[in-house]
């Protein structure tokens, strides 16, 4: 039996992405199209590497970058059941989360130096009894 094959349109339509995007997936090296006679043919990808834009997709929307990407993918590939594999996997996963929890991190203290400068503009633009109300309404003034 012949294995499947998916176009690159197929593949873009499939993962609402460009073109454009998987032929750079393949460029550096994340996706290998089947060999074509000439580069004037259309690019196809096996089942194989439908998987792989799977995971490169979500890899991105997870904010790993191309090259954390790749190393995962390519592990996981070499011994989808092996131990190393997946605790070297769980060490991106713990590296990510820990930048997420400094970026929160960062947020929060962004917002509470926001909430004080607002609170130090609402007292000089509305008298103290009405900023008071202001500020419990959440900034809506009557």
């Amino acid at each position: 039996m012949k294995e499947r094959l998916y176009s690159i349109t197929d593949l873009a339509e499939r993962f609402d992405i460009s073109t454009r995007t998987i032929r750079y997936y393949e460029e550096v090296g994340l996706l290998t199209s089947v060999d074509r006679d000439t580069p004037n043919h259309p690019r196809f990808y096996t089942q194989r590497e439908r998987r792989r834009l799977k995971l490169i997709l979500r890899g991105k929307r997870l904010g790993f970058s191309l090259q954390d990407i790749k190393e995962m993918v390519d592990l996981y590939e070499m011994n989808p059941k092996g131990v190393i594999e997946k605790e070297r996997i769980l060490q991106f996963t713990d590296e990510r989360l820990k930048e997420i929890e400094e970026k929160i991190d960062q947020l929060e203290m962004l917002k509470a130096d926001l909430l004080l400068h607002r609170d130090r503009f609402l007292k000089e633009v509305i008298p103290d009894s009405e900023a008071i109300d202001t500020v419990r309404k959440g900034g809506e003034q009557s």
